[in-house]
C-alpha cells in the first residue's frame, strides 16, 4: 500500500477501484468498460460508460454554480495540497455531520487548518464499500442517510480559505436536506472529493493529497486518482 517515492515521500492509494458494482448515487450501474477489439485481432480496445461523478471523483465548483470553476480549470497547485484528516470513527452513524466543534477540537489539538488544505472527514464509512445498498443506505422514502458536514462546518472551513473538502461517503452532504454543503464549498470556488479510501492510513497532519482527474474541458465532475504523500520524517 505504501512505497517509497521521490526519496522522501511514502505514498498512499486514496482511491477506490472501478468497476460496474461501485456504489452510486441512483443505486444503478455508473460505470462500465466495454471490449471493442480484442486480442485475437492483435490488441485489445475498450470503452468507457458512465457517469462523470462515480467513484473516487471530484466535483468543481461549477457543479453548482453557473460561471464557476470547471474540472480542466481548477489551478494544479489547488489540487496538490496539505492533508488534514478530521477522525471521527468513534462517532460514525448514518447521520453523523462534520461539526464546528469537531474543527475546534482538531484544532486545539493539530494547531489552526492552513490556508489551501484539504480537509477530509474520516468517518469509517468507507467498510460498506463494497456492500453498494449499505452504503446508499436509503430509509423507508428513499433518502440516503450516511454520515456528512454540517453547513455550519462548511462555512467554518470556507473562512479558514481551505482548497476543499474530503470526504469517505457519497457526499459531503450526508443526511442534509438539500445540498447546502455543495453550495457553501463549490460557491465560493472550492472543490468536494468524494469516496475516499484509505484515510485511516494518513496520519491526521503533516502530509499531502495530489487529485488529479483528466482535464476535461466544461467538465464539472471527474473521476480522479487521488494519493496521498507522507514525508518519510512523519513516518519515521
Amino acid at each position: 500500500m505504501k512505497k517509497k517515492v521521490l526519496g522522501r515521500f511514502s505514498v498512499v492509494d486514496l482511491s477506490h477501484f472501478l468497476d460496474e458494482k461501485v456504489p452510486t448515487w441512483s443505486g444503478g450501474c455508473g460505470f462500465r468498460l466495454e471490449v471493442k477489439i480484442d486480442y485475437e485481432d492483435g490488441l485489445r480496445a475498450q470503452t468507457v460508460r458512465g457517469h462523470a461523478g462515480v467513484g473516487t471523483h471530484i466535483d468543481a465548483p461549477a457543479h453548482f454554480c453557473k460561471g464557476g470553476l470547471c474540472i480542466g480549470d481548477i489551478p494544479l497547485e489547488d489540487l496538490m495540497a496539505p492533508l488534514c484528516i478530521l477522525d471521527l470513527r468513534e462517532k460514525m452513524k448514518p447521520d453523523l455531520l462534520v461539526s464546528p466543534k469537531d474543527i475546534e477540537a482538531f484544532e486545539d489539538r493539530y494547531g489552526r487548518i492552513k490556508e489551501g488544505s484539504v480537509v477530509a472527514a474520516h468517518t469509517g464509512w468507507e467498510q460498506y464499500w463494497k456492500r453498494p445498498e449499505t452504503y446508499r443506505n436509503p430509509d423507508a422514502l428513499g433518502k440516503m442517510r450516511f454520515p456528512g458536514f454540517s453547513a455550519a462546518a462548511a462555512k467554518e472551513l470556507v473562512k479558514r480559505k481551505v482548497a476543499g473538502i474530503g470526504i469517505d461517503a457519497l457526499s459531503p452532504d450526508g443526511s442534509n436536506e438539500g445540498f447546502p454543503v455543495h453550495e457553501e464549498i463549490l460557491g465560493n470556488g472550492k472543490y468536494i472529493l468524494e469516496n475516499l479510501a484509505n484515510l485511516g492510513l494518513m496520519p491526521k497532519v503533516g502530509a499531502y493529497v495530489i487529485a488529479l482527474p483528466p482535464k476535461v474541458r466544461e467538465g464539472v465532475e471527474s473521476v480522479a486518482r487521488v494519493i496521498g504523500l507522507i514525508e518519510i520524517e512523519t513516518l519515521s
